[in-house]
């Protein structure tokens, strides 16, 4: 039982301290892969895009090396990384056989001129992209080459928008009033229409749950690349934008109709009734880093 006791002791001892320093690293990165606006619709399918991300970062961290009782050098680092960068998302949304209602329009008549516009979506595809700013705090722990940072990130929106493109759209209209439907007056924006439309979207600040995992490759003491593979999981609903009829209706122009984003419509001008309730960001893909450090 001694000789167990003093062959652990030796092993333990044996691992000598041999140096610990700070280390001061600047960094580019690039990265791509599926990079989109992550919602459920009530009606319909939602499709991811490709997107992705560059930008320049910061890290702070320590390296510690011992010796093993082999004579290998063993070493292990930690840290802090921040820095500024660009993340590029995108969705589409696809609506088929989908009726909307906007109630109580005006058709400019001086006469039983209320009605409500009833909307038929078939084939009906958007697409929606945005642009963030990107923050991002996170842990680094590296043993040898092989690392992993996690934390957060934080996307402050830049841009955002959304089109649709030879949408088929159906519309006809009922006056209660006169208990009469019309369907075929395309001069008032009545019957089958191929639309465009597109605008601006509005998102909130994103925070993300953010992991990166890879293979550091070391060229030289100063430079390095970083290769592996990251995921941002958003946190919070970013679509801030007040729900509105899904049609834009204009009386003076009624045949030259637009439509508004399914992230911010209702499908009958009622609260319960909206094609999506929220949206989070969501990326996964392949990140390449080129890094100076001193």
């Amino acid at each position: 039982m001694k000789k167990i006791i003093i062959i652990i002791l030796f092993a333990a001892m044996s691992s000598l301290y041999v140096s610990a320093q700070a280390i001061h690293e600047y960094s580019v990165y690039g990265g791509s892969g599926l990079s989109t606006l992550s919602y459920q619709l009530a009606q319909g399918d939602r499709s991811g895009g490709v997107g992705g991300n560059f930008g320049m970062g910061y890290t702070y961290f320590r390296t510690k090396q011992t010796i093993t009782g082999t004579g290998n050098i063993f070493s292990q680092y930690w840290g802090i990384h921040t820095g500024l960068g660009f993340g590029f998302y995108n969705a589409k949304a696809k609506l088929n056989n989908v009726e909307t209602i906007t109630k109580g329009l005006n058709d400019g008549e001086a006469t039983f001129n209320k009605f409500d516009l009833y909307t038929t979506l078939s084939e009906y595809n958007e697409s929606q992209k945005a642009v963030y700013l990107n923050i991002p705090v996170m842990a680094l722990f590296q043993i040898e080459q092989i690392y992993v940072m996690g934390g957060f990130k934080f996307g402050i929106p830049v841009n955002g928008k959304y089109k649709s493109k030879d949408a088929t759209l159906t519309n006809k209209a009922y006056y209660p009033d006169l208990d009469n439907w019309l369907d075929s007056q395309e001069f008032a924006g009545y019957g089958v229409f191929r639309n465009n439309s597109n605008g601006k979207l509005k998102h909130g600040i994103t925070a993300m749950l953010a992991l990166e995992s890879g293979w550091k490759w070391y060229i030289n003491s100063n430079f390095s690349i970083y290769t592996g593979v990251y995921l941002d999981c958003g946190l919070n609903n970013i679509s801030k934008n007040s729900k509105k009829s899904f049609v834009n209706y204009v009386s003076d122009h009624a045949g030259d109709f637009t439509t508004n984003s399914v992230l911010f419509s209702y499908q009958d001008n009622k609260e319960l009734s909206v094609f999506s309730e929220k949206a989070k960001m969501m990326a996964v893909g392949i990140k390449i880093r080129l890094a100076y450090c001193k």
